[in-house]
């Protein structure tokens, strides 16, 4: 049997995913990716993970989609310093992936982690039949992947869609990319944690309890915490809910998209989120702009860290124009 081999890398976790074009999971191998290990140990871990589940699924392949973090150069195949993967500094990833399964590079495709999602998004997803969305990766990261006219949009330097490191609150936390107040500092998985962690002292004694401790806070402890009715968590929610209406509102009012998708942490919280964030965009943005946008979580949940190599891998058959 023919298969894909699809490669998932982000500051939390990897995974290597065997599948049918039809997205049929073969066999699926997922770690912790210990970031700070850096690029070779990570590398190697992968490859190990990889020929696992090449040998688990009892299919060949002989092409490989890899969706991970960025900036990244897709056409080189470099990782260019990501801030949650400490030093990935200009990293010939599609070098090491060939090289280490003996494959020709050719066969090896790269993809920034949210174009990817977004491409796996419009085959499988809520993006079907779309035209124009936004997907928000809204996990560890805030990145982003921009669908407009039917293809995914890539930009000139192949790095477009960093929308989590426009400034929604200025002067605000410290983002891992250099900067102050992004949207990735205040509403990303990282950033929800690094605010919880500052405010810790004042959070309620649920929160703390549950939390076990300042470094070990999460979103999803005040996710749970929110839902519990902690009024200390449904408020922290709500100024971050409106710090991400911010920013969602900023790329309505820019490319007028008729669904903006949402990842990891939206798709957990359900309608803890949704629906204040939906009336929150709608409040800040013009009614012409609003009228028929859906702002969704992403139906495919955990399945996109194997879905979106795929589609990576898939989109680089199609013929170009």
């Amino acid at each position: 049997m023919d298969a894909i081999l699809s490669l998932d890398i982000g500051g939390t976790k990897m995974a290597a995913s065997m599948l049918t074009r039809d997205g049929t999971l073969l066999a699926k191998e997922r770690e912790l990716s210990r970031a700070r290990e850096g690029p070779g140990p990570m590398i190697d871990r992968l490859l190990a993970m990889s020929r696992r589940a090449a040998s688990t699924s009892g299919a060949r392949f002989s092409t490989v989609g890899i969706s991970a973090g960025g900036p990244l150069d897709p056409v080189a195949g470099l990782i260019l310093s990501p801030p949650n993967l400490p030093g990935w500094d200009r990293t010939p990833l599609r070098e090491r992936i060939a090289a280490g399964l003996g494959l020709p590079e050719s066969s090896v495709v790269l993809e920034n982690d949210a174009n990817a999602c977004a491409l796996a998004e419009l085959r499988f997803g809520a993006g079907r039949g779309r035209r124009h969305f936004i997907f928000l990766t809204m996990s560890t990261g805030m990145g982003g992947g921009l669908v407009l006219d039917g293809r995914l949009y890539r930009g000139a330097a192949f790095n477009a869609g960093e929308v989590g490191h426009q400034v929604v609150l200025p002067d605000g936390p410290a983002c891992g990319c250099g900067g102050r107040g992004c949207l990735e500092a205040v509403a990303s998985g990282s950033g929800i944690a690094s605010r919880l962690r500052e405010r810790f002292e004042s959070l309620s004694p649920r929160l703390k309890e549950a939390a076990g401790g300042r470094e070990s806070i999460s979103a999803e402890h005040l996710l749970d915490a929110a839902r519990a009715g902690d009024p200390v968590a449904a408020a922290f929610l709500d100024e971050t809910i409106a710090l991400l209406a911010r920013g969602i509102a900023n790329l309505v009012f820019i490319l007028n998209p008729e669904m903006v998708i949402l990842g990891t942490i939206a798709r957990h919280a359900g309608d803890l989120l949704m629906g204040p964030l939906d009336a929150a965009v709608r409040r800040i943005c013009w009614p012409v702009l609003t009228r028929g946008l859906e702002i969704v979580a992403t139906p495919l949940g955990s399945r996109l860290e194997e879905l979106s190599g795929l589609a990576v891998a898939l989109e680089a058959e199609k013929p170009t124009d």
